[in-house]
């Protein structure tokens, strides 16, 4: 009677060993299908965003010496979804071969600044700082200038060098 209980024990409680092998081999199985399943769920969150040209249109709408607003519209991923990223930059044509492109981010508070043409000055609405038709700040909290973006004319259409 005892060997049969015994017999039946070793059945139902196969032991130390096999408990080891079986558990070795389910998290060998669970790792081999865990990492790419993280992987596939965490990296676009991890992904860092992209420099790209942006097309802020014709030259039509620049005049020599004025300061003109221009606005961009480009689709961006971010994560698992592609959403609209719109904003606008402001641009001065000196001559058709020199045009100065200005972000529109107060570098304070990353507020927008706006042209206001009768004083000839950006003024940020948050704080008040002004910058002159250079973006040098004159007056208010910002100390540094505005970021002058880099770019580029191809066919007729200005581009603007961005990081989105």
């Amino acid at each position: 009677m005892v060997s049969s209980a015994v017999q039946q024990s070793e059945i139902f409680c196969p032991g130390r060993r096999a408990f080891i092998k079986t558990a070795t081999l389910s998290s060998a199985a669970a790792a081999l299908a865990g990492i790419p399943l993280l992987t596939y769920v965490i990296a676009p969150t991890l992904e860092k965003g992209a420099n790209k040209w942006i097309d802020l249109g014709t030259l039509d709408s620049l005049k020599p010496g004025e300061i003109e607003m221009l606005s961009y519209d480009f689709m961006v991923k971010d994560g698992w979804m592609v959403l609209p990223q719109r904003g606008f930059v402001w641009a001065r044509m000196n001559t058709p071969e020199t045009i100065t492109v200005f972000s529109s981010t107060c570098t304070h508070l990353a507020c927008n600044v706006i042209w206001q043409k009768e004083k000839q000055i950006f003024e940020c609405p948050c704080h008040t700082g002004r910058f002159d038709v250079e973006g040098t700040p004159i007056s208010g909290p910002p100390s540094k200038p505005l970021k002058r973006l880099d770019h580029k004319i191809e066919e007729g259409k200005l581009f603007v060098f961005m990081s989105v």
